[in-house]
């Protein structure tokens, strides 16, 4: 029982859902910290965690883990390159406070608000241009991000010319340069209960990425609406691909470009001040709607070229006990006859574009972590089923590819936790 008030006690503080990091993740950290404190049982630990907030910050460092690396998803920073002069433009020096002010949240070890900083040299702005606000809830991950030295893992993109551009090497490392170190302002905060921006609107654009799926909906949509209230009109929203299903259409509208996962926040009606404006709202929405459906037509005409290739038929049909409506039965059987042909990196880039449509789609994710696994890349295909996971709590197969990954790299006890919620699931399904 002291287990259980002790993962009440982290969803209060950190808004953590045990459900999305996987319970054994969360017990391991629990015992952990319990064998640090010497604490014989969970009901003396968690005695000890209500009357001493250090220990609470201590296992929520061990609780939260990142995960990130220099431009992480390369697209996002693209969109920002190619937006954040308009967007400084139309900010205006006259304003009295006319730099372009970026959060970046969570920042975790600095990786991301550093991109942020490049990329904005890149594009021409200098510094005094832009502010970089960057908050994460770890002590440990902030020391990192202000040391700024960094290993090969930081450095995972094809794209490499940043790091003889912007590093200096320090033994087997590289040291940011400190013209792009000042750029970022680091400090420690919880979004869930922490004041984060010094006033409505203040923000230009926000980088708010793969943070979203360890919360329920419910502290979502919260989250969602704090983000939204410290976006100015007509700024950028980046969230992880995961995640832009959550995003409120009638508050955002989206960009399409795909892997971006970007949002504009919308200008509400009491801004709209002069009849030019009002007036143009209908040109707008028809300029959009003609804009998806040009997106719409490219992607239905390149998936009926891939499927209409007769390299591709197959008389197999291998649906993985996967469920959806029509179109996602119809697709998928399409991705199996892909993968039972070995076109993997063809079934992996049809599965992420069915996701720019419905990027709510577990059972997309599933198909991308099976052949994330299946081209050899373990890491990636476990992210992917978490997502899966996190979308569809019962999803048989995603549970039970996960657990044998887990078993592979040795964590019985996630690989045990995981076949037992695959277990339940097929129970209820059946």
């Amino acid at each position: 029982m002291a287990f259980v008030h002790i993962k009440n006690l982290l969803y209060k503080s950190i808004g953590l859902h045990s459900d999305t990091v996987g319970e054994s993740s969360i017990d391991r950290a629990i015992s952990q910290r319990m064998h640090v404190t010497n604490c014989s049982n969970a009901s003396a630990y968690y005695k000890l965690l209500k009357g001493d907030k250090q220990e609470l910050g201590e296992l929520i460092e061990e609780v939260v883990v990142p995960e990130t690396w220099f431009f992480r998803n390369i697209t996002p920073f693209e969109v920002l390159r190619d937006n954040a002069l308009n967007i400084y433009a139309n900010t205006g020096k006259s304003e009295k406070n006319y730099p372009l002010k970026i959060l970046s949240i969570p920042c975790s070890s600095g990786e991301e608000p550093y991109s942020i900083a490049m990329v904005l040299n890149d594009s021409g702005m200098k510094k005094g241009d832009f502010i970089i606000d960057a908050i994460d809830i770890s002590a440990r991950a902030l020391k990192k991000s202000r040391r700024a030295v960094y290993g090969k893992h930081s450095f995972r993109e094809k794209e490499m010319d940043f790091q003889d551009k912007y590093f200096e090497p320090v033994r087997s490392e590289f040291r940011l340069l400190k013209d792009i170190r000042d750029c970022v302002s680091f400090r420690q905060g919880n979004i869930i209960t922490d004041p984060i921006s010094p006033a409505d609107e203040y923000y230009d654009i926000i980088f708010c990425r793969n943070l979203l799926i360890y919360f329920n909906r419910e502290t979502q949509r919260k989250m969602l609406n704090k983000l939204s209230l410290m976006l100015k009109c007509g700024g950028l929203l980046f969230v992880g691909h995961a995640e832009s299903g959550q995003i409120d259409k009638n508050d955002f509208t989206k960009i399409r470009i795909a892997k971006a996962f970007s949002f504009r926040k919308k200008v509400n009606d009491k801004f709209l001040t002069s009849p030019a404006k009002c007036n143009d709202q209908p040109v707008n929405k028809l300029r959009d709607i003609y804009d998806q459906l040009v997106e719409v037509t490219k992607k239905d005409i390149e998936l009926s070229k891939k499927i209409n290739n007769p390299k591709y038929k197959s008389t197999k049909n291998n649906k993985n006990d996967v469920s959806g409506k029509n179109i996602g039965n119809y697709f998928f059987e399409k991705i199996d006859l892909l993968i039972n042909e070995n076109c993997l990196l063809d079934a992996f880039r049809l599965c992420e574009k069915f996701l720019e449509e419905q990027p709510e789609d577990s059972d997309a994710y599933y198909y991308l972590g099976l052949i994330s696994n299946l081209r050899g890349d373990s890491a990636g295909a476990e992210e992917l089923l978490r997502k899966a996971i996190y979308l569809s709590p019962g999803h048989c197969n995603a549970l039970a590819l996960s657990a044998d990954l887990a078993e592979k790299r040795g964590d019985e006890d996630s690989a045990k936790s995981l076949r037992r919620r695959e277990q339940k699931a097929r129970k209820r399904s059946s």
